[in-house]
């Protein structure tokens, strides 16, 4: 076994400096109070340092070829700065005040032990695995700091029980990890660029801050997160944004116990999944104009309860799944909202909507869904299909209702035509069902309207088409007693032309009108004295007869268009 580097030191500090070490190093139990310094030092084999005790072990401006390892060492500090690596560093099952990388190059860096502090400060790595640091709980603070100008492609936080705080001020992260137990505060603040953020499988006891930075995707997945999480990019005292962007953010089978705040004006799109919200949810970046650039996508499927507050967006929204809490849209532009194969079991509440281009309800149950000082009509396209929608109330009632988008791109709704007629006759009759809840008698008598004129066009020509039909133009279904007069007078003149026909009169208005006056009010007789000699053929009695039935239905349906108001 070679002799010990330290016992061979001249040095009563153990400094080393510009010493290029060939042979490996297997340093184990040594102690001393002084410091252990290599500075400018080339380690051409594997370093291993165990069970070392020192006050301070500092590494500068070293180049490590093969593999660089310590453990289970006691320091005061250990400190890494302007080291280049061709392998691997582990620093394992450690205690020290503080643990410092700067300007660190290494291919793979993996921590653990208990560290009063770690900074990363401008180092670069392929992967870092913080594994199992300060897992035992200190009455002194402890933080895990990753500060300016780092460059890590992958970063994983790994800890059964972590006691100490994380905070990233600075530097470009390609994935980032977060996963096991974690209970002091996780802060993001500073200029730094983080590609894909994970919460995963974790339990996270304390609240989770981002103010700055920019984030391509952020994941909270499968975890219990018992703190505030809260994102927001505002000061508060000066009302001044700060740098904050977060292109995608996505939550799926999470329990979050506090409020989530997320108070972003650059978000690109939000997706939230079989998340169960114990307080208040709220996603609101800002938005006072139609943007298009600035157009948040919004999207719940599977199963999420809680409140949930979404405000002041431009959004293109699309529900499915199950809600078991309440949504409430408030403030907003809508592009479209897309309510797709989704149950409503709690409550879906729009207030206060600006403006919308598509509405869209498909294979949903709707459940309590609410307009609050909304015009649905404001969308330009409503598309209703295959749907529940009887516990729907609305501020002001639907006018045109599609089956079908009349967007080729967005291909909503039903395709075959038989099919959209038979669906919007069961959604007037639903509409029909809601306004007559509500008392609202002229909603529901134009939606009965709008039932029978869908139910015409479904059914093929025969008796029940032909008395839809009268019906449709007798009093348009019960609601205008005008056009039932005008149907008894038009019904009667066509019949009074006729009678004139079969008794060898031509009918000339000018000249028979006030012998038609005196046919149609002559009901139910329908004969004129003056031409009684002449009234007798078959024809002209079967004309008559004829009169009596259709005129007798004109005033039938005229009197039921003037009791629309007192029908049950």
């Amino acid at each position: 076994m070679s002799a010990s580097i330290f016992e061979l030191s001249s040095n009563v500090n153990f400094k080393f400096e510009k010493k290029t070490f060939s042979e490996i190093i297997n340093e184990r139990s040594f102690e001393t109070k002084q410091d252990i310094s290599f500075s400018n030092c080339i380690f051409n084999e594997a370093v291993i340092l165990e069970n070392i005790i020192a006050r301070e072990i500092l590494f500068f401006e070293c180049h490590f070829k093969n593999q660089f390892y310590l453990g289970k060492s006691v320091f005061h500090y250990i400190s890494f700065y302007g080291c280049t690596t061709e392998s691997d560093i582990d620093i394992i099952s450690n205690t020290a005040d503080a643990l410092s990388f700067r300007s660190l190059k290494v291919r793979e860096l993996e921590i653990n032990g208990n560290y009063q502090s770690i900074q990363f400060v401008s180092s670069k790595a392929e992967k870092v695995l913080v594994n199992d640091v300060n897992n035992n709980h200190s009455h002194r603070e402890s933080k895990i700091e990753f500060l300016v100008e780092n460059e890590f492609q992958e970063l994983k936080l790994e800890c059964s029980t972590s006691f100490s705080q994380i905070i990233f001020k600075g530097g470009f992260y390609k994935s980032l990890f977060f996963e096991g137990e974690f209970k002091k505060k996780i802060l993001f603040s500073g200029v730094m660029k983080i590609d894909n953020l994970y919460f995963e499988s974790s339990v996270f006891h304390n609240r989770i801050d981002f103010e700055e930075g920019d984030f391509e995707y952020v994941s909270f997945y499968r975890s219990s997160f018992y703190g505030l999480v809260y994102l927001n990019d505002m000061y508060y005292v000066n009302t001044k944004l700060r740098s904050l962007k977060i292109k995608d953010l996505s939550f799926h089978s999470s329990n979050f116990e506090k409020d989530v705040t997320i108070h972003i004006s650059k978000i690109e799109s939000f997706n939230c999944s079989n998340c169960n919200f114990k307080e208040v949810f709220n996603l609101n970046n800002f938005s006072k104009e139609k943007l298009v650039s600035e157009m948040v996508s919004i999207g719940f499927n599977g199963i999420n309860q809680g409140s949930i507050i979404i405000e002041q967006i431009y959004a293109h929204i699309v529900l499915a799944g199950i809600n078991l809490g309440n949504i409430y849209f408030k403030d907003l532009d809508i592009y479209i909202i897309s309510i797709l194969d989704y149950q409503n079991n709690g409550s879906l509440t729009f207030s206060n909507i600006k403006s919308g281009d598509y509405f869209i309800i498909q294979n949903t149950i709707s459940g309590k869904m609410n307009f609050l000082n909304s015009d649905i009509n404001l969308f330009n396209e409503i598309i209703i299909a295959n749907s529940d929608i009887d516990g729907a109330n609305f501020n002001k009632y639907p006018i045109k209702i599609l089956s079908q988008s009349k967007s080729p791109i967005l291909g909503y709704g039903i395709d075959k035509r038989f099919l959209r007629i038979s669906n919007l006759k069961n959604v007037y009759n639903q509409l029909k069902k809601i306004a007559k809840t509500k008392g609202d008698i002229d909603t529901a008598n134009r939606y009965e309207s709008l039932e029978h004129k869908q139910l015409l066009l479904s059914k093929k020509v025969g008796f029940d088409s032909v008395l839809l039909f009268l019906n449709y133009i007798s009093n348009d279904n019960g609601r205008s007693w005008f056009r039932g007069v005008f149907f008894t007078l038009t019904i009667g003149l066509i019949f009074f032309i006729i009678y004139l026909k079969t008794i060898g009169i031509e009918f000339y208005f000018n000249q028979c009108y006030q012998d038609y006056v005196i046919f149609i009010t002559s009901f139910p007789k329908l004969e004129l004295k003056e031409y009684s000699n002449l009234n007798e053929g078959w024809k002209t009695q079967l004309v008559v007869w004829l009169s009596r039935i259709f005129i007798s239905y004109g005033i039938y349906q005229t009197i039921s268009a003037f009791r629309k108001y007192g029908k049950t």
